[in-house]
């Protein structure tokens, strides 16, 4: 399911450059669209400068760098029942404790993670347009920018994943994000976990999405066990 979403993804990021870029040339410069033929021909920009090509590479570049930030926040919204049975799975390992199947619980979860989900990324998206607005006045902070971004985004994944035994333990949203604060250690631990084993091609896309929901789990119980 992980590699099916990831080249869905990534070919609509493709399809979308192409077309975003052809428009932008074939509206101020009509005269140099014929350099722009596909997503990949931006690579072109290497074989000999032009604005044409250097504004194709720019918007190809850019185009794929946000789609790659978006790809975590739908793999969170898509997979969201995968995680919700998942979690819910593991705890019953973990504690011996049955959790009876139950359709209205397991669609507030999945809704639930899902408006999770997408808080973060409003949440990530404003940090990240604030950092990127400091930089032009942080001088030597901003080699620090790139580091505190990944940081921040890497809390904010292992936050989604946290958030369904959160929701099994019947939080309120206040309860959760309080909750998940006491335990940021778990959940920046978490995201960077999941952020190094997404790098790795095609296995990363299949192992980092479960092993962050089982590790979830599993660290949250750790924890209170030796509390």
């Amino acid at each position: 399911m992980s590699i099916l979403l990831q080249v869905g993804l990534l070919a609509s990021i493709f399809i979308f450059s192409r077309y975003l870029a052809t428009g932008i040339l074939g509206t101020y410069m009509p005269h140099t669209i014929t350099e722009f033929k596909g997503f990949w021909s931006f690579l072109n920009i290497f074989s000999g400068f032009s604005i044409a090509k250097l504004l194709s590479f720019l918007i190809g570049i850019g185009v794929f760098l946000v789609g790659t930030k978006l790809s975590k926040y739908i793999v969170l919204i898509v997979l969201s029942p995968v995680f919700a049975l998942l979690s819910e799975k593991v705890e019953e390992i973990v504690t011996g404790k049955i959790f009876p199947f139950n359709m209205s619980q397991l669609l507030k979860d999945i809704l639930r993670g899902v408006i999770k989900a997408l808080r973060n990324l409003f949440i990530e998206i404003g940090l990240i347009a604030l950092f990127t607005l400091a930089s032009f006045f942080a001088g030597t902070f901003n080699l620090l920018i790139v580091p505190i971004l990944w940081l921040v985004s890497a809390y904010f994944y292992g936050f989604s994943m946290m958030d369904y035994v959160c929701e099994r333990r019947k939080m309120s949203v206040s309860e959760s994000v309080s909750f998940i604060r006491q335990n940021r250690g778990i959940a920046l631990g978490n995201g960077l976990m999941y952020s190094v084993l997404y790098k790795i091609p095609f296995v990363g896309l299949c192992i980092a999405p479960i092993n962050a929901a089982v590790v979830a789990v599993t660290s949250i119980f750790e924890k209170e066990k030796m509390n």
